[in-house]
């Protein structure tokens, strides 16, 4: 397990990259955020035993677990995915995968941009 403090780029164990910065991707591999939202520092870290995320879109959340199944990461992938919290633990993001409610469209107002590389 880890938990590395998002600042200008993290190298994770993976040997994938989350980099602060402009882009025009909409994937799942970018997610903007609004400061004013969420918690700062943001976190990056490995899962935890009853993670869960508001899913954009949605009214409800879904436990993380369930999300690598429906998405089929090998079981011996899911404890070393990056998963981005907020400094009180609400999962914003799990990059590559899916997006939480805090995600902002190109249109709307965001002053943190994310991409995983």
């Amino acid at each position: 397990s880890y938990e590395i403090e998002i600042i200008e780029e993290v190298v994770l164990p993976n040997g994938h990259r989350i980099i602060l910065g402009e882009t025009d991707d909409t994937s799942n591999n970018v997610c903007r955020l609004n400061s004013s939202e969420i918690k700062l520092p943001l976190i990056v870290r490995s899962r935890r035993l009853g993670d869960r995320i508001s899913i954009k879109g949605t009214n409800g959340s879904r436990k993380i677990k369930d999300i690598f199944i429906d998405k089929k990461i090998k079981v011996d992938e899911r404890g070393s995915w990056p998963i981005v919290v907020d400094s009180s633990g609400r999962v914003v993001w799990i990059p590559g995968i899916k997006k939480s409610k805090f995600d902002k469209n190109k249109n709307d107002s965001y002053d943190i941009v994310l991409k995983y590389q």
